[in-house]
């Protein structure tokens, strides 16, 4: 940049004489020591400026919907319901992937792990599930209690097992009880009875979320001739041909609707999601909107909406749409403290409940174990509902455990379930 001298030219000229700072600069050492400094502070401009672009990036990139940030990668974490460090359910599935490793190495088959009962608790206004199994041990009890609990420590858990009988332990995450398990001694092995497939067997649906934007995953679910529910999202890039897909495989369509989390805007749920402070209008217009774009969708349920489903006013103003359109809503329940019970009752629109979620954790022996949940919730009440999503993991775990509940499970839609009062 040139400078502006027009001011310099209407002084008078500074005596060469009269020692100041242009005389100075007029040095050879007076230069250098001037440039040096001019140097160093352009660096340190551009070094702030470059800083300050990043940071605004980074913040800017954060304010972006996950589908514009490319959410649809195959590999994508991105989250379906809003993860606290403080959540017992989610420390409870880590305690799970402990005890299935260790049971592996100690060559327990997964289909001699009983899952014997499956008790819904409450701890700090959320609910996880306390678990009771069992399972045959060929070796020494105690180096395996210990080997578990080193796995636990190091999968960052705070947890105990302790004693309670010879053959019984309880193991706590934080001081709370949330497993018992048996360990049988290994005596003589047993023939196995044929299994006869019950035709009142208890009924489950399982729920594939996020389903839209691989094809491919999509047609290996419907391959897997299971009667699994497919979740899509309304503006993914291929809606309408997993809809094809999943209607062509006789299984079931819903919606799954993007919806505040707790954590917005930092998380954001996507593209015409349901935000706390919309106008009636606008939430029943993006409800419609989400239908007309997958319009053989016969339920909606929520992705994220941690906040959302929360706020009784804005759910009232989901149902009125479903209502009219004779469409069920299936809470996903990523909050306790949901309103959709209550608002689906005043609209008297059919409502359905999460029970499990699969894939927290991607491995396919703890999807199994969390399928064995839903499975055992399923006995105990009648019928159960799990949410995944389209992970290889996840798909891969339903083809094993499909096969080896050998009919003892229905897996059906949704809509064939009981709905929740």
């Amino acid at each position: 940049m040139e400078l502006n001298t027009s001011d310099q030219n209407n002084k008078p000229e500074i005596p060469e004489n009269n020692p100041g700072i242009r005389a100075y600069l007029s040095k050879p050492f007076g230069i250098a020591i001037a440039t040096i400094a001019t140097a160093s502070f352009i660096c340190m401009i551009i070094a702030l400026m470059i800083f300050s672009d990043s940071n605004s990036i980074a913040e800017h990139k954060e304010s972006i919907p996950l589908e514009q940030q490319g959410f649809a990668s195959e590999n994508s974490t991105n989250p379906y319901e809003e993860i606290e460090q403080d959540d017992l359910e989610d420390l409870v599935k880590i305690a799970d992937l402990s005890l299935i490793n260790e049971l592996k190495s100690a060559d327990v088959s997964m289909s001699d792990l009983k899952l014997e009962d499956v008790t819904l608790k409450k701890y700090h206004g959320r609910f996880f599930h306390f678990q009771q199994l069992r399972f045959p041990l060929k070796g020494n009890k105690q180096s395996f209690i210990k080997s578990v609990n080193n796995r636990l420590t190091s999968a960052g858990l705070t947890a105990s097992i302790q004693k309670v009988a010879d053959d019984c332990w309880l193991l706590s995450i934080n001081k709370v009880p949330t497993h018992k398990f048996f360990i049988d001694t290994v005596t003589q092995q047993e023939e196995t009875a044929e299994l006869k497939i019950d035709p009142n067997a208890p009924k489950m649906a399982i729920v594939i979320d996020d389903m839209g934007e691989n094809v491919n995953i999509a047609q290996k679910l419907a391959d897997l001739n299971v009667h699994i529910t497919f979740s899509i999202w309304p503006n993914s890039s291929h809606a309408s041909e997993v809809a094809r897909i999943g209607k062509r495989s006789n299984n079931e369509i819903m919606i799954h609707l993007p919806m505040q989390p707790k954590g917005y805007p930092k998380v954001h749920p996507g593209a015409d999601a349901l935000l706390i402070g919309m106008n009636a209008k606008t939430i029943q217009q993006r409800v419609l909107d989400a239908i007309k774009k997958i319009p053989d969708a016969t339920g909606i349920n929520n992705h994220m909406g941690s906040r959302f489903t929360e706020n009784l006013v804005g759910m009232q103003e989901v149902m009125i749409p479903l209502h009219q359109k004779k469409i069920f809503f299936l809470d996903s329940r990523t909050t306790a403290k949901s309103t959709a019970q209550e608002a689906a009752k005043k609209a008297n629109v059919t409502l359905y409940e999460r029970n499990i979620f699969l894939d927290n954790v991607k491995d396919v022996s703890a999807i199994k174990f969390q399928l064995a949940k839903a499975a055992k919730i399923a006995r105990t009440r009648g019928q159960s509902i799990a949410i995944g999503h389209p992970h290889p993991e996840t798909i891969e775990a339903i083809r094993q455990w499909a096969i080896e509940s050998n009919g003892r499970i229905r897996i059906v839609p949704v809509r064939k379930l009981t709905p929740h009062r």
